[in-house]
């Protein structure tokens, strides 16, 4: 499990890559869906969506539409942190 304890030392943009990730995340288990019925029903792979929502990698656009798509909400809403 990805645990931020720190944002403080993180440059700006790493700072909004852990709370896209965190908030992607937030959405996701608060509707109930899997990783894994998220990633199959919007044409993304399990493990670059496992990346992304551990900030282990940054979303394209794409994903981010896929994403906001599979959890009915606006791409604006994932930045919503």
């Amino acid at each position: 499990m990805f645990v931020i304890t720190n944002l403080k030392n993180m440059s700006i943009q790493r700072k909004a890559i852990v709370l896209l990730a965190k908030r992607i995340k937030r959405l996701r288990v608060r509707q109930g869906i899997t990783l894994e019925k998220l990633a199959y029903e919007n044409d993304l792979s399990k493990g670059n969506l496992s990346d992304i929502e551990n900030a282990k990698r940054s979303p394209s656009l794409s994903s981010l539409l896929k994403i906001a798509r599979g959890l009915d909400c606006r791409v604006k809403d994932l930045f919503d942190f």
